[in-house]
Parts: C-alpha cells; structure tokens; sequence
C-alpha cells in the first residue's frame, strides 16, 4: 500500500508539473497575440493616418478637374495630373511597405537562406543606385576585399535590407557629398559600414532610428515624404541573420550604419 501510495503522489506531482508548464506555454502564447494585436492595431492606426492626405489631395484635385475641365490648360492640367500621381505613388509605396513590414514581422514567416558570394551581392545592389548617385553627384566609395566572402543569406530578403540603409543614406545626403561603402571580415563576423555626409541625426533622435515609424525629418532634400519603416524592416531582416544593426551620428556631419552579420549565418 505503502509504494502505491508514493507512486500515486509522484504521479500528481508530474501531473501539477504539467499543468504548470502548459500554464506558461498558455500565458506565453497570448502575451504573445496580444503583442501581436497591439502591432495590428499600431499599424492600421499609422497607415489610415499616413493615407488620409494623400486619398485626399487625389480625391480634390480629381473632383476639381471634373467640374472644371474644359477651362483647363494643358499646363495647369499637366501640373494637377502629377499632384495626383505623385500622391498616388505615395500611397502605393506605403501600402508595400507596410505589407514587407508585417510580412517580416510575423511569427510564421522565415528566411530562404542559399550560398552566395556577399560581395557580388554588394556589387549587384551598387549598381542599382548608380543613376540616383549621379542625379545629385554623389561620389560612393567602395573598399571591398578582393576575395569573395561566401555566406548562407535569404539573398531577396539581404538586398531589401542594406537597400533600405543605402536609400537612406542617399535620401539625407547633400549634393556633391561622398557615400563610403567598407566591407571587413573581423573576429568571424562580415561588417558592413554606409558612412555617408548629410544632414546628420540628433544624439536624442539617434536612440529611436530603428523604431517603426520613426521619422526624424518628414521630408527628405528632395522633397520626398519618409514613411519611418525602412529601417525598421532592415533591422528585423539582419536579426533574422543572426546579425546585428547599429548606427552612429552627428548632426550636419553625416551618419555611419554599421550591418555585422555572422560568416556562419543562418
């Protein structure tokens, strides 16, 4: 009687022992999609903000053309059709962020990471920017390493990410200025530095770069409107990989964004 009683307490034991687990795994789990609700809701409350203007201006100026088209020049009407496609192209380009932006974010997604050669990625998404470098004649420096760096990245998801940082850079930098691009293989880590000239970022600013819809400056030198998700979603993608995502800057002297990613990777 004696051992089945000690085999009935140890069997209650294991049982409150369970129920103690689950408890956590339940508690963990809906600390969880609470999180993951008040995101849902921070961001349906940023992009209906973000899109009220612009659905407006769209919605007057069309209104306007409307009632008044057969008094209109063709320059005026010229002027009032890129208001609305600037407008539009605005709000298109919040609507695919904000959808990359919770794409990354969600518990479900994961990386497709393959074998490739980092520096050939680099040269790939350099090339790209060529044409908006010499718009405002910007000089970008490379000093890259001779020898190829081979690592296992999700090559969609890494192109996004250091593409993000290098419109920023270009964004925020000054005509005539120098974007310095240096790439190092230190302590088995791949660093990845955009040191760039420009406008510069707060000491009290420069804390919350990285928080979604963060916008130091609402517009850019070319007038363009910051959305605050870029690199919010590069910091997530670099994470992914294991990487790390850190900034550093003084105001009207330009700002250095460092990406460390792991030669072991994903």
């Amino acid at each position: 009687m004696a051992k089945s009683g000690k085999n009935s307490d140890k069997y209650i034991q294991e049982l409150e022992e369970k129920i103690i687990d689950l408890s956590l795994m339940l508690k963990s789990k809906t600390n969880a999609l609470n999180t993951a609700d008040e995101t849902r809701a921070r961001i349906l409350g940023k992009l209906t903000h973000n899109l009220k203007n612009p659905i407006g201006v769209i919605f007057s100026f069309s209104e306007m053309m409307l009632e008044d088209l057969t008094d209109y020049s063709i320059e005026k009407l010229e002027k009032h059709l890129q208001i609305i496609k600037n407008s539009a192209t605005f709000s298109l380009a919040l609507l695919d962020t904000i959808s990359k932006y919770s794409r990354v974010q969600s518990p479900n997604f994961a990386l497709k990471p393959q074998q490739l050669n980092y520096i050939d990625l680099l040269t790939e998404i350099l090339n790209e920017f060529k044409f908006e470098t010499s718009k405002k004649n910007i000089e970008v420096i490379f000093n890259l390493p001779k020898e190829s760096i081979i690592l296992m990245l999700d090559k969609d998801e890494i192109y996004q990410a250091i593409t993000a940082v290098l419109n920023n850079a270009l964004r925020y930098s000054n005509e005539n200025s120098t974007i310095t691009i240096t790439v190092e293989v230190l302590n088995n880590t791949v660093e990845t530095t955009i040191k760039d000239q420009g406008i510069g970022i707060s000491e009290s600013d420069l804390p919350h770069v990285f928080e979604e819809f963060y916008v130091v400056n609402t517009y850019s030198a070319d007038k363009q409107k910051c959305i605050g998700l870029g690199l919010a979603i590069a910091q997530k993608i670099i994470e992914l990989h294991k990487g790390n995502f850190s900034a550093k800057s003084t105001l009207e002297k330009g700002s250095s964004f460092k990406i460390t990613i792991p030669l072991t990777s994903v």
